[in-house]
């Protein structure tokens, strides 16, 4: 199996907003990706509710996803605080909290090929990083999740594997996507790199709101204590 190698491969980091329950009414039209209107509608009715100072622009119409550069620090600030109060409020120890929800766009020659899935998060940047490696078991972006085949130095995830009735979201355009280990190294890499500078972010935040969250970002980006 060969690949192009001169094809561009990106993953990027996108963090999922969502804020149920807010006396909002849902729409009635799915899925989403087909009625990007009225769905970004709802979002933003949602968000302007919750308390949500700043626009924000979901990576993909209709989508939460959202890109660290387009969450202003007002915004981050409100979703830090949010994500973390009922663990600083001691409801539940940091051994059960969670990264920041969403994950990595997998996106080849400008087009959008995977999109985080169901129970996906920031910390999913370690299971990329081990398929870069070459480790083809235990892949994991949310489920439903593809499935994972490595011939040499070309890595394939197959979308058509349904084995608990579960469907991606949105629908992959094609039934498996085919790249090279080398171009997805680059792409972890340079993920690794955004997520660095919301590492200082965060830590900036933790200190003028003095939330005192030891290590703030291994919480809410890394969480490597889950891959041990």
């Amino acid at each position: 199996l060969r690949t192009r190698k001169s094809m561009t491969i990106e993953l990027i980091p996108v963090i999922e907003i969502g804020y149920n329950n807010q006396e909002v009414a849902v729409p009635d039209k799915y899925p989403y990706w087909e009625y990007p209107e009225v769905w970004d509608k709802y979002n933003s009715d949602v968000y302007q509710k919750v308390g949500f100072i700043d626009n924000l622009k979901p990576y993909l119409a209709g989508s939460s996803f959202y890109q660290l550069s387009e969450i202003t620090d007002d915004n981050l600030r409100k979703l830090t605080i949010d994500h973390t109060q009922e663990m600083r409020d001691g409801k539940y120890e940091r051994e059960q909290a969670c990264a920041f929800f969403g994950g990595y766009v997998l996106r080849v020659d400008k087009i959008d090929k995977l999109f985080p899935q169901c129970c996906g998060d920031l910390s999913d940047i370690h299971f990329w990083e081990n398929l870069a490696k070459g480790k083809e078991r235990g892949f994991y972006a949310g489920h439903p999740e593809p499935q994972v085949k490595i011939q040499g130095d070309i890595i394939t995830l197959d979308f058509s594997v349904d084995e608990f009735d579960e469907h991606f979201a949105p629908t992959p355009t094609e039934n498996s996507v085919h790249f090279d280990i080398l171009s997805l190294k680059n792409a972890v890499e340079t993920a690794k790199t955004e997520l660095d500078v919301l590492a200082r972010r965060l830590e900036k935040i933790n200190q003028t709101e003095n939330l005192n969250i030891d290590n703030i970002s291994e919480l809410l980006i890394w969480n490597k204590g889950n891959y041990e």
